[in-house]
């Protein structure tokens, strides 16, 4: 893999996402209790060998730079590569606003000209799975492919999402024939999963010609561009857990499933380990009364209520008599006796006050916004 670097488009994220990326963008999201959803992503590259990775960042970047820092939790802090962030404006050549990924790509093609590696890595940070890239570029050689794209045909998709997911049209022989964006439903199809192995100078190519048609959309415009120019378009299928977080509720169902067993092994055990930032904090502090049921807890929590079926991440406070249920509940929160909450997503920070009760549903999930008070 020393001759593959990796980019990875850190978008700002889909808009129905709402108050959840109001301070920070997509891949910054709170993942399992300690995680972010782009620790996945950059151990993933970590574990396949690639130690040479570009992050494009759009909005609400800076909570993300001081994620990733000098790439050292993921061993990608190297003399001869490492990780480079890649902000708005840096070149002068694009508005930071991208229109899309390949907008994104073609602002930055100054990043990909002077990589000396053939193969690029090309990933979008809304997905969440676990992937061995160092096969996929095996078989991307062995194909013989100009472009490999790996898919899923379990991808995790509620019912009724509103946002487009490219779904892929594979032959008996494994060659992507084209791509829509009509609705299929779970199961249904060969689901993209924005990951993508070219050689550089062809991203180079199909980016730049895209880019002066204005076209931005990397399957449909750049990914469409190359099958209409008879490049060989292969899939390599991804079996397991796979999510994409694009609502509040995709980001709630998924950060839940962490909580079964098999499906937080695959994810952070049994594929390698999943780093992130160091923080150091004690143990969690479960107090003599509390009842716990069914739930992940961060490091350094004091639980003194009730909590079943819930996600509690680092440093919060559960005060006796509170009862939490179907929960999401971010870093440093305080929930005070007696607060009742079900199926809600509270963000960092904030204060639910004593007494306070906060009621939404498995479809409608409650958020509060980070630093709120709830009384």
């Amino acid at each position: 893999m020393n001759d593959t670097f990796a980019i990875v488009y850190a978008r700002h994220g889909n808009l129905l996402l709402g108050d959840l990326i109001a301070h920070r963008c997509v891949s910054a999201l709170p993942l399992a209790g300690r995680f972010r959803t782009i620790d996945v992503l950059l151990s993933n590259i970590s574990h396949s060998g690639i130690r040479n990775v570009g992050v494009i960042m759009q909005r609400n970047f800076q909570s993300l730079v001081e994620h990733i820092g000098s790439g050292d939790a993921w061993d990608l802090n190297n003399k001869s590569g490492g990780v480079a962030l890649l902000t708005p404006y840096d070149q002068g050549l694009a508005t930071g606003l991208y229109r899309g990924f390949g907008d994104a790509l073609f602002a930055k093609r100054y990043y990909i000209n002077r990589q000396k590696a053939k193969y690029c890595l090309v990933l979008a940070s809304d997905m969440v799975y676990r992937q061995n890239y160092e096969k996929m570029l095996e078989y991307h050689k062995q194909a013989g492919a100009d472009i490999t794209l790996l898919y899923s045909r379990e991808l995790r998709l509620e019912q009724g999402d509103p946002t487009h997911l490219a779904n892929l049209h594979i032959n008996d022989e494994g060659w992507v024939l084209g791509a829509d964006f009509e609705p299929v439903g779970p199961r249904g199809g060969c689901y993209n999963l924005g990951a993508c192995v070219m050689d550089k100078d062809l991203l180079l190519r199909l980016v730049e010609d895209t880019g002066a048609e204005g076209k931005y959309n990397f399957v449909s415009d750049i990914i469409g561009a190359a099958l209409e120019k008879r490049y060989k378009v292969a899939g390599y299928e991804h079996t397991g857990y796979s999510a994409r977080l694009t609502t509040v509720k995709s980001y709630f169902d998924t950060t839940r499933d962490c909580i079964d067993p098999q499906i937080r092994s695959e994810l952070f055990e049994e594929n390698g380990s999943v780093y992130t930032r160091i923080m150091d904090a004690p143990p969690v502090r479960y107090n003599i009364g509390c009842q716990v049921e069914n739930s992940i807890f961060g490091n350094g929590c004091t639980v003194s209520g009730r909590v079943a079926g819930s996600v509690i991440f680092r440093g919060v406070d559960i005060e006796a008599g509170a009862d939490v249920e179907n929960c999401i509940i971010m870093e440093d929160s305080h929930i005070a006796a007696g607060a009742y909450l079900r199926n809600a997503i509270i963000d960092k920070d904030v204060e639910v006050c004593a007494g306070a009760r906060l009621v939404g549903t498995p479809t409608q999930v409650a958020v509060v916004r980070k630093g709120s008070v709830v009384e």
